[in-house]
Order: structure tokens, then sequence, then C-alpha cells
């Protein structure tokens, strides 16, 4: 039955090329060419890779967002298919700031997916955009083995076909969540997600991949080792590829079977699959994904042919398994490298916008972030297990390590503007006193005048006199708040100014108090009912000590933040007491000369931290707050700047009852 099905879909093809040379508009044009990608799709990547970017162009010439979002899409899943995951990573972020505009819930659209695929559909094609954009995304994570990302985008996709009841969309996440549950051993979550998979492909009649959802079953059999059960799907996912003509599917399904022969020792079996694995591999001429690719191939036909002892064979293959994986980790680190330069350089990107991006956009800014120290954590796993084989991608870890330090000042200066945008509501709290002094002694100041001048018209010199002596006690007023403001404008400024290096004689007592008022009242300016009770006890013994100001600053802002967060979060979150004493969320700022050095305390009543993540919490990028809503850098920073001035930052804490940060500088 093999050969007549290809040549009808030869035919099929033949037709669809043929309807595009006769194309007389581009709406024809870009349904054809989307039929045409649709046939290559697991077939051959350069051919669909080539008509996903024809249709990104006549839906960009077109003005057709949600055309251009599929196209995007398509490309991206492509250019994972051939381990170009940077572009992949640009292509998903274009689709995202497409997709998440609720403008286009009213567009008029092309139609983005074939009848087949679509026919249960009548509407909301923004969010069907922003639910392919999310499953392409997970595949893309999957691949870079970020797996907690993988899961969540995957999931993100899963409850938006839902929300749209787009079945066809909800089999397609099942399938890919359900893997996603298997590879992380979560086997009767997988199972029950690969079954239902299975219920909507027949259900739909949509079963491109039932191939993938059977191997899926199989490993899971594999892994709870029925063997029987193992084998039937395996051999139902191969039979399934070949009828669907899904060339990667069958490719995976030729692998598993070649490793359950492997695994049971029957030498012929196992020689024939790979073998097969091998054609379709050369016929696609690409990457397939992590667990299929040529060099995994050639080791599987060595270990079929040394389970038979065929020297020969063993050798050639062991030659060419070394030969093709070296090439193909070493083009893989260079393209991980690639993709988490991408992802630290968006990350950035994505923090100065964060105010005005909407959700979703949040937190793919921070998944993706995620996802940059994840793959560099990948690069270093496939370093250490590959050391022997792989020499040359030392260099490329070193390359990856001096490209994360040349990001480090461009860190450093984005959560510094960071922490200013916290503190510009402080800041407008601070300087509105004094120019409410200045202006109320200036109307002060205006009507005394006027009086003057009708004591002056009276010859009353006397009452002239002390009016005079008002006006001038008014107008020393006046240049005492207008200095306080000017004080207020320069210690702005001299906070969101790069960092000379420089140290200076800082009173640490006046830099402690201007943060801690700052940073409330720009916490009250964002949230009117939040309230806490602040306590300060400054040693006047410290005098002025050699620092750099807006580093030192930067730090005491940062704990006070944090310390204003916990304890917010803990009243949001507390029961109120029966009978009991009322939660009172307490904030106290001490300092203290201890001999030769000075000791910076900032403490909270919080819920303290846990012992588990005690030893976590000033590494890079760990956080505990919620998706959002923090970095995971400003603990790490922190500690980075005190040692820098030669000092220490530590911490105690109580779980349930608050911690205390204390820093120590030399004087």
């Amino acid at each position: 039955m093999l050969p007549a099905f290809c040549n009808a879909q030869q035919n099929k093809l033949d037709s669809l090329r043929n309807e595009l040379a006769k194309a007389t508009n581009d709406s024809t044009r870009y349904l054809a060419g989307r039929d045409i990608y649709d046939h290559y799709e697991e077939t051959n990547r350069d051919s669909a890779f080539y008509y996903a970017n024809e249709c990104l162009l006549l839906a960009r010439k077109n003005n057709k967002k949600l055309a251009e979002v599929h196209a995007l899409d398509n490309k991206a899943y492509q250019l994972i298919g051939l381990g170009r995951y940077a572009a992949a990573l640009q292509n998903l972020f274009e689709a995202f700031n497409i997709a998440g505009d609720p403008a286009l819930d009213k567009e008029k659209t092309w139609k983005l997916f074939s009848t087949a695929f679509n026919k249960s559909f009548t509407g909301q094609n923004r969010l069907l955009m922003l639910c392919y954009t999310h499953h392409i995304m997970g595949i893309l994570m999957w691949q870079t083995d970020n797996s907690e990302q993988t899961i969540f985008h995957f999931k993100e996709a899963r409850t938006i076909a839902s929300s749209i009841s787009h079945d066809i969309r909800q089999m397609m996440a099942d399938m890919n969540l359900g893997r996603s549950y298997m590879m992380t051993n979560r086997l009767d979550s997988a199972f029950l997600l690969e079954n239902e998979a299975v219920q909507l492909a027949f259900k739909t009649g949509f079963k491109k991949y039932l191939g993938q959802v059977y191997g899926v079953i199989g490993a899971i059999y594999q892994r709870k080792n029925d063997k029987q059960q193992e084998k039937r799907y395996y051999y139902m996912s191969e039979q399934t590829a070949k009828e669907e003509n899904n060339l990667i599917n069958l490719s995976s399904a030729f692998f598993l079977l070649t490793k359950y022969y492997i695994t049971q020792a029957e030498k012929d079996s196992a020689i024939y699959y790979s073998m097969k694995n091998l054609e379709v591999i050369r016929q696609t001429g690409n990457v397939t994904g992590l667990s299929v690719n040529l060099g995994t191939v050639y080791e599987n036909i060595y270990l079929a042919y040394k389970l038979g002892d065929q020297q020969d064979s063993i050798f050639k293959y062991q030659g060419l398994t070394l030969t093709v994986k070296d090439s193909f980790f070493t083009n893989r680190i260079k393209n991980l490298t690639e993709f988490q330069n991408l992802t630290f350089k968006e990350q950035l990107r994505l923090q100065e916008l964060a105010k005005e991006k909407r959700l979703y956009q949040s937190r793919v800014r921070m998944y993706t972030l995620l996802g940059g120290l994840g793959v560099f954590l990948l690069i270093a796993l496939l370093l250490y297990r590959n050391t022997r084989q792989q020499r040359k991608t030392n260099k490329a870890l070193e390359t990856t390590l001096s490209n994360l330090k040349s990001t480090q000042s461009q860190l450093v200066q984005s959560e510094k503007m960071a922490s200013l945008g916290e503190l510009t509501a402080g800041i407008a709290h601070e300087i509105q006193n004094p120019l409410n002094f200045v202006n109320n002694f200036s109307e002060v100041n205006k009507e005394l005048l006027a009086e003057m001048n009708e004591e002056i018209e009276k010859g009353n010199f006397d009452e002239v006199k002390l009016i005079a002596k008002d006006v001038a006690d008014n107008e020393e007023k006046i240049n005492q708040h207008g200095k306080r403001a000017d004080a207020i404008v320069k210690g702005m400024l001299q906070h969101s100014r790069s960092s000379s290096g420089q140290k200076e004689p800082t009173n640490i007592n006046v830099l402690a108090d201007e943060y801690l008022r700052l940073a409330y009242h720009g916490l009250r300016a964002k949230d009117k009912s939040f309230n806490a009770t602040l306590k300060t006890d400054y040693d006047e013994s410290i005098g002025n000590i050699n620092i750099i100001p807006q580093d030192i600053g930067r730090v005491i802002l940062n704990l006070i933040t944090n310390a204003f967060y916990v304890v917010d979060e803990k009243k949001k979150n507390l029961r109120s007491p029966e009978g009991g004493v009322p939660y009172d969320p307490t904030i106290s700022v001490s300092t203290k000369k201890i001999g030769g050095k000075v000791e910076i305390k900032v403490a909270d009543n919080g819920n303290g931290i846990p012992q588990k993540v005690l030893d976590k919490i000033f590494q890079p990028f760990f956080t505990t707050k919620p998706t959002g809503q923090g970095t995971g850098l400003g603990l790490s920073l922190s500690y980075d700047i005190v040692k820098a001035h030669g000092g220490e930052l530590k911490v105690e804490t109580k779980e349930g009852e608050g911690a205390t940060f204390i820093i120590i500088l030399s004087i």
C-alpha cells in the first residue's frame, strides 16, 4: 500500500504547485503555500522552511497579522528541527509580541490552518495563534533541555486550546505534555494525557502525529518494564507514521524499535531497524531532534553489530559515530551559545519595557531568562560528559563564559534602573513637601509685602520693620526648602547615573535613612493600603566612611524593598487572629560601630527564609517571588557589591518569625 500512498501524495503535491503557479492574488498564493508547507512539514525541513518564509512575506505584504504569527511559528518549528535555536527563539518573540495584542481579536485574517485541521473551529483566531506559539515555544524549550519551561508552555497551550474548544490543538498539547511528564518520570500523568491524545486524534480524524503518541506510550511501558506492550506500541507508531507520511515520527519509531531489539540482544532485528532509520535520516537530510540524529543512528548500528561480534562493521560504525557526534555536539554547543546570548539580550530589553508589556509577555521574559540559565547548565553538562571525545567544546564553553561576563555590567545597570523605578514615587512624595513649603511661604510673603506697602503709606515704619523681618524669615525658609528639594533631585541623579567606581566619604546613617523613607513612600504610592512600622537605631559615632555611595545605597535599597515585600505578603496571607494581637508589619534599620568595622542591619518580622533555600538566596536568578515579580538578581548583585568593598553580607533568620540581613564594612 505504501508506494500507492506515496504516489497519491506526489500527485497532491503536483496539484498544489500547479495551483500556486496559477494563483492570481496573494490570498490564493498564501493558501497554496500553506498547504505545501503542511506536506513538507515532517518530511523535508529545508523545503518546509522555504514555504513558511514565503507565507510570512505574503502576510506582511498584506498586513495580515495573525497569518504572520502562523508563518513565524512555522518558521520557528523548522529552525528548531535544523538545530538553529537562537533564530527560532527570535521568530517566537516576534510571534508573541503580535499575538498578545487584543485588538487583533477583530482582524479578518486568511484561513490559518487547513480544513482538516480546523473543521470544528469557528473563531477566536488570535487565541488560537497564541496557543500555537506557546506550543512551538514548548518544543524549543524541550529541545534545549529546559524541562520546567517546557511543561509551562505546553500547559499554557492546553489551557488556551480548551478555552476555545479546539480539540486538535488540545490533542497536540496533550501529546507533548505527556511526553514531558514521561521524561520527568511522572508516568501516571503521562499515560492519562497520551491516551486522551489518542481519543482526540480519532475523534477529530487528525492523525498526523498519532505515531508520536504511540511511541511515547511505548516508552512509558518501557519504563514500567512491560516489554510486550512496549513492543506493540512501537510497531503501532511505525505503522501510523507510514500511513500519515510523517518521516520524523517514522524515524523516531525506527529508533525506538532499534533500542528495543538491542536491549533484547536480537541482532538481526536491531540491524534491520537501525538501517531503516538511516534511510529516513538521509531522506530528510536534517537534524530531527535531540534523541534521533545521524550520530545516534550510527551508534545504534554499531551496538547492533556488536551483538554479533562483526568486527569490521563494528569498527566502521564506531568511527562514524565518533566523527558525526563530534560534529553534532560542536554545532549544538554553538547553537545553544547563540540561543543563550539571545535570551539574555531579550531579557534586558523586556525588563526595560516590563511596565508596558502585557502579562503573558512578562511570563515569557522570565521563563526565557531562566531558559538561558538552563542552557548554560546544559552546556556545562555536555562538556563534562564529552570531554574525551570533544576537546573542541572546551573552547566553546570559554566563549560562552566570556559572553556571560560581558553581559554582567549590563545586568547591573538593568537592576539599578529597576530599583530607580521603585524609588520614583518615593522621590515624588519627598520633593512635594519642600515644594509645598516654598509655595506657601511665597504666598504669605506676597500678602506681607502688600501689607507693608499699606503701612509705608501710613508712615508706620515700626510696623514696616516687623513685616520686613517676617518676609526675611520666610525667605530664609524658602531658601532652606529649595535647597532640600535640590538635594533630593541631586540624590536621584546620583543614584541613576553610572557609578564612577570611586569611593568617597559618606554618612552611612543619612544614606540608610534616605533610602528607608524613599522606599516606604514609593510603596505607599503604589499601594495605599500598605502600612508598616519603621524603627531606626543609628550609631552617631560612626561618622563618614569611605564607600561608593551609589553601590552601597543600591544594596541597602534592595534589602529594604525585600523586607517590605515579605511583611506585606505575610499580612495578606495571615489569618485574622481570634482574640490575639493583630500582626504589625515592622521594618528595623540600624547601624553600629564595632571596632574598625561598621554593621548595617535591615530586619523584618515576616515569615523568615526556609532552611532548604537559605544556601541559594545569593545565587544569580534564584528567587522565591512569584513569576514576573522578581529577577533573582538583587541579592546576588548586592552580595558582589559588598564583597567588592571588602565587606561581608550575611543573613540571620528564624522561619515564621523574620529575617535580618547584615552588611559589614571596614571603616
